[in-house]
């Protein structure tokens, strides 16, 4: 599932109504050339970048000089000034391709141009050329301040990341999470109103920890001004890899790990130490005396949601958990909710680093140990989830609409997910389901959305061939099932709504009617 952006930001707008107000620029302000004349709607290859397409390689330097270059021709439209877009022209529905998730990506040049080109007022369009000139005139400070050898302060990604850190941040969102739902475990999927709601204060609590910085740089306080600033630090914290196939660098320095592991653990719904695992003893079931050890162990990933990353599936698991108690205490699981805070597709670790796959395998290792029986469940990225850790799996696997291949999937927000870590990963779930279909049954589960249906069909025709090649009927232990009234990607909240999600759990994953 995913939030309208537009949607968040209006709640974010309204929280900083009284605090939004711009800073003045630096003394040392960029000034364009007045004889410069270009439309609102930049023509520029940022249009191109913004989707999944990926653009042509280039070192850190050039990446962070073509978003300056943004900026700068920003600034210089500036004289045409501010048109409502009406979303008539092409460039404008181009734009609303734009990544509901701002945070994961390092293209400031682009997030403002963005901006500017949505914007609903004059007071909106004038903060986004605030900020770009202010972006250009912190760039020059610090080049001339260090001999041309820094383009930011020193400490000042580190800085950003121990504000997100501070105690009390994380207590203040302890209490925003757990006044939203009483007993979020309790739920299959959370309302997007309400997650709206809840990432609209998570913002403003960062924002309001981070105004000094924000002012340091000369960017408005308000979602665009801190958004961009989160690009800026993400594009000057790049350190390329050996090779690279996109125009953004994957890896991180230090401190730009760091930032990435503070935003991810403060923008979910989760309040569980670490916003990853929560384990659930008999979950769902008044515990007492006498309810011994359980000998089933449920594993459910979580989606991308709205947005706001939470655990999935309580719901529908304690109800089918209570029954199973109801008819016999030895029947009833436990459960492991595993999240990814980072929306990567579970390839990002706590620590910022693309290293995810290690640390979520030994910790489900480590949890799933004393089972004599491991299911896995998700939905969406959940469901890849599933599929990627299924040879840790001993009786079954259900996946919701799950991403097989990440090239060219519009889910992803992440502009650091280059074509070889897509590639990774592709190639980590193929090898991870060939290793469990002789042993689990794998149930994958979609609409008839064009996407799903293309995601579905890779994994059945690359387990068609391998049965060819060994004359063994590997693809018939990968059961697809199609539901033709279900028309969005959106599969496992269809079935909830219908009333039939509990019902396809418990025979999927306990081999059980409802």
């Amino acid at each position: 599932m995913k939030m309208p952006g537009q949607r968040l930001l209006h709640f974010v707008t309204q929280l900083f109504i009284a605090a939004s107000c711009c800073t003045t620029s630096s003394t040392s302000a960029f000034v364009p050339d007045s004889t410069a004349s270009i439309s609102r709607c930049i023509a520029c290859s940022s249009a191109a970048s913004i989707s999944d397409v990926a653009a042509p390689s280039m070192t850190e330097a050039e990446f962070v000089e073509q978003q300056l270059d943004v900026c700068k021709q920003i600034v210089i439209g500036h004289s045409d000034g501010f048109q409502l877009n009406d979303g008539n022209d092409l460039q404008g529905k181009t734009r609303t391709r734009f990544k509901d998730h701002p945070r994961c990506t390092a293209r400031f040049g682009e997030v403002l141009l963005h901006a500017r080109n949505e914007a609903g007022s004059t007071e909106e369009y004038n903060n986004s050329v605030q900020n770009a000139r202010s972006i250009v005139n912190y760039v020059d400070t610090c080049r001339e301040r260090s001999k041309n050898t820094c383009l930011i302060r020193e400490g000042l990604i580190a800085d950003i990341a121990t504000a997100l850190t501070a105690q009390s941040l994380r207590k203040f969102r302890c209490r925003q999470i757990e006044a939203g739902f009483e007993d979020a475990a309790s739920l299959d999927f959370t309302l997007e109103q309400a997650d709206l709601e809840i990432l609209g204060r998570l913002y403003y609590s960062a924002i309001s920890r981070n105004e000094q910085y924000l002012r340091e740089v000369g960017l408005t306080l308000n979602h665009a001004g801190f958004t961009a600033l989160l690009a800026f630090c993400r594009a000057t914290s790049n350190s390329l890899p050996e090779t690279e196939d996109s125009a953004v660098p994957s890896m991180l320095s230090e401190d730009g790990a760091k930032l990435d592991a503070a935003l991810s653990n403060h923008f979910n719904g989760i309040t569980a130490p670490g916003c990853r695992f929560s384990f659930s003893r008999c979950h769902g079931i008044e515990q007492t005396n006498t309810v011994g050890r359980s000998k089933r162990l449920i594993v459910a990933f979580s989606s991308l949601g709205n947005g706001l990353v939470r655990h999935e599936f309580g719901g529908s698991l304690a109800k089918i958990n209570k029954q199973l108690h109801d008819y016999s205490e030895d029947l009833a699981f436990d459960v492991l909710f595993v999240a990814d805070p980072s929306q990567s597709w579970y390839q990002k670790d706590s620590h910022g680093n693309f290293d995810g796959f290690a640390e979520y395998e030994r910790r489900i290792l480590a949890a799933s140990r004393p089972y004599d029986l491991v299911s896995l469940v998700g939905d969406s990225m959940g469901g890849s989830g599933a599929l990627i850790f299924s040879h840790l799996a001993t009786e079954s696997v259900v996946a919701f609409s799950p991403q097989v291949n990440l090239d060219g999937d519009g889910h992803v927000s992440r502009c650091d997910m280059t074509l070889s870590i897509r590639d990774r990963y592709y190639k980590r779930l193929l090898r991870s389901v060939e290793e469990a279909v002789d042993r689990v049954k794998i149930f994958v589960h979609r609409g008839v959305e064009k996407a799903d249906v293309g995601h579905t069909d890779q994994l059945v025709s690359y387990f068609s061939e391998k049965a060819l090649e060994c004359s063994a009927p590997l693809a018939g232990q990968v059961k697809i099932i199609e539901y033709p009234d279900c028309q969005h990607h959106q599969i496992a909240l269809h079935l909830k709504e219908k009333g039939r999600l509990a019902q396809v759990l418990s025979c999927n994953l306990v081999g059980k009617d409802e």
